[in-house]
């Protein structure tokens, strides 16, 4: 093999990169770009920190992302801590789950750990903790959390 060879991947990897982050699809790149994703991230750093083991409550949760490097918040384009718990789109704090991860399947299979408290236009961001967020409907939002609010 050619040493030009690995150069002509590079192409195919960069639009398979851009394929799985969503490019061209504007309502998985306002998904990824939400509040809801760093702080989903971070939930599941907590978990893999923590030998599987979720925040118990918003206190410890809060106390494990003040202690993150600002440099890997700036990453995320938070400034603010507090403000990552609140979502740009109803401008209410996500509602997170804590303790004990249960439930049905929602994004990429795992149970919901975080949504919307009311969304838009009748949707609601959910996310489980491997960093899967999803927009669905009421009728699919209460499949994935029946014990919601």
């Amino acid at each position: 093999m050619s040493r030009s060879a690995p150069c002509l991947c590079l192409p195919f990897a960069l639009a398979a990169v851009a394929l799985a982050a969503g490019c061209g699809n504007p309502e998985k790149v306002a998904q990824e770009s939400s509040n809801l994703k760093p702080l989903v991230v971070l939930y599941g750093q907590f978990i893999g920190q923590h030998r599987g083991k979720p925040p118990a409550d918003e206190a410890e949760f809060k106390a494990f992302v003040q202690k993150v490097d600002p440099e890997r918040l700036k990453s995320f384009q938070v400034t603010d801590v507090d403000s990552m718990f609140i979502s740009s789109r109803d401008n209410q704090p996500y509602v997170v789950r804590y303790g004990k991860l249960e439930g049905p399947a929602g994004p990429a299979g795992q149970p919901v750990v975080a949504y919307e408290q009311t969304g838009v236009d009748g949707k609601r961001y959910v996310a489980s903790a491997i960093g899967a967020i999803e927009e669905v409907d009421e009728e699919t939002f209460r499949k994935m959390v029946p014990d919601a609010k």
